[in-house]
């Protein structure tokens, strides 16, 4: 697992938070979150072993990390974030081979990010 991003944005004098980190080569995902008040309210999560294969180097981990990061916090930058009273969903991204096309709303593996967060949220305050 390499080191998250972590970004500070305002946008219309509203503040967010971009998170992205990788969950692992066990859970080979980068996942970043959109957080306004400590609240979730958007996210991504890319299976990267589907567009990397089997055993991507770090370097090309960090590479999807960093490209991710820069879309979503410039997406967040230009106002493409939900409302206070909205419920968190799923940012766009451009498509890629293999990748399923995101939707508005919470993805259907809800549960299991669910689980994923409390997880590291678990780890970090043992850590």
């Amino acid at each position: 697992m390499m080191l998250g991003l972590n970004t500070n944005v305002t946008c219309n004098g509203v503040g967010y938070h971009v998170q992205t980190e990788d969950l692992g080569r066990a859970n080979p995902y980068v996942l970043t979150l959109v957080f306004r008040g400590g609240a979730i309210v958007a996210r991504e999560k890319v299976n990267y072993r589907d567009l990397l294969g089997d055993r991507p180097d770090d370097a090309r981990v960090k590479a999807l990390m960093d490209q991710q990061h820069a879309r979503i916090t410039k997406q967040v930058k230009a106002g493409e974030v939900p409302g206070p009273d909205t419920s968190p969903r799923s940012l766009s991204r451009p498509a890629s081979p293999g990748a399923a096309p995101l939707r508005p709303g919470l993805p259907p593996a809800d549960r299991e990010l669910d689980e994923l967060i409390a997880e590291y949220l678990r780890r970090r305050r043992h850590s």
